[in-house]
């Protein structure tokens, strides 16, 4: 039976090669075995590329426990935020990047385009939540820093590609995550771990909804997956429910804007100052300076759950929105 193969299956191949780094002759076996159509004729191929990962895992662990060093990548917060979007291959991670931000990632119809991190910066009206793309998470082999990023996020967009298998998808992606030591959570509360485990915070991303126009892939995952993770479809390809894509981010991370005045002056409506919900007046203030805090004795607030110009002590929790005329 004749293998059929694909035209990206070639261009994988060549890439493998003219690879000359052992990861890079990994990522694109990967890629020629993911890409590659299961039928009877591509069996014997299928289990030729195997080997041939196998070898290359083995021979680069022993390259590592020898050298006992690992390369690592190191992204810069900037920003409200930094999120993490991560996922299987070619869920469409890198086009979700092009489209919301004004970062230029390699978009391919292929799988494992992605293999270093590219950061870009979000605009959630007035603030800018860094957003980072990260190569696929793929049981196999997986980019060995990969990990070490996730755990220094603020949150996670677990994104899967309505088009395939989604219920699959998060299932393989969360039981990686967690042999990383790393907790995905949503609407539940983390468990009591002892510290063993780095919890995020998730939003599930359904890509590709132009691709499910009936919504029965999506409304399966919802009832699966909803009591445990908020979830939004989007399309990234099409731009659809981009806008309520960021709410969504903005919700999760569980943070609040607070903008300052001095008496008898406007607020600065560009920059206010980033909280955790349930922070205090005195939050506030020690984010300011910390002497500043020292001789703070009251605020004036105008918010939606105050008068205007009330008065307030350091003890007030701050709600996303409030401005605040700071004395001393």
């Amino acid at each position: 039976m004749p293998a059929n193969l694909p035209p990206q299956y070639f261009e994988a191949e060549k890439e493998y090669r003219l690879a000359k780094t052992t990861q890079e002759k990994m990522t694109a076996l990967e890629a020629m075995l993911t890409i590659m159509p299961k039928h009877k004729g591509t069996d014997k191929l299928r289990g030729q590329l195997r080997k041939k990962i196998s070898k290359l895992k083995g021979d680069s662990q022993k390259k590592y426990t020898t050298s006992k060093k690992a390369f690592a990548f190191n992204i810069d917060r900037e920003g409200a935020a930094q999120v993490m979007l991560i996922g299987p291959p070619n869920v469409g991670k890198s086009e979700l990047l092009s489209r919301m931000t004004k970062a230029s990632p390699e978009v391919a119809d292929y799988p494992f385009t992605t293999r270093k991190p590219l950061a870009g910066m979000m605009i959630y009206e007035d603030i800018q939540i860094q957003l980072v793309d990260t190569p696929p998470i793929a049981s196999g082999y997986i980019e060995p820093w990969l990990f070490g990023i996730i755990r220094n996020s603020d949150g996670l967009l677990l994104m899967v590609d309505l088009s395939e298998d989604p219920l699959e998808q998060v299932e393989s992606t969360i039981a990686e995550l967690k042999k990383s030591s790393i907790c995905p959570i949503g609407k539940q509360q983390a468990e009591k771990d002892g510290g063993k485990f780095a919890v995020k915070q998730t939003l599930i991303i359904a890509n590709k909804n132009d691709l499910d126009p009936s919504c029965e892939t999506y409304d399966i995952l919802k009832e699966l997956y909803a009591f445990k993770f908020p979830i939004v479809s989007i399309s990234a390809r099409e731009k659809d429910n981009l806008d309520g894509m960021k709410k969504q981010v903005f919700k999760m991370l569980d943070i609040i804007r607070v903008y300052t005045k001095a008496p008898g002056k406007a607020f600065d409506s560009k920059a206010p100052f980033i909280l955790k919900k349930g922070k205090t007046v005195q939050d506030l203030s020690e984010k300011i300076h910390k002497d500043f805090a020292k001789r703070f004795k009251y605020a004036k607030i105008w918010g939606s759950e105050k008068y205007k110009g009330q008065m307030v002590q350091k003890e007030y929790v701050l709600k996303d929105g409030d401005i605040l005329e700071l004395h001393m």
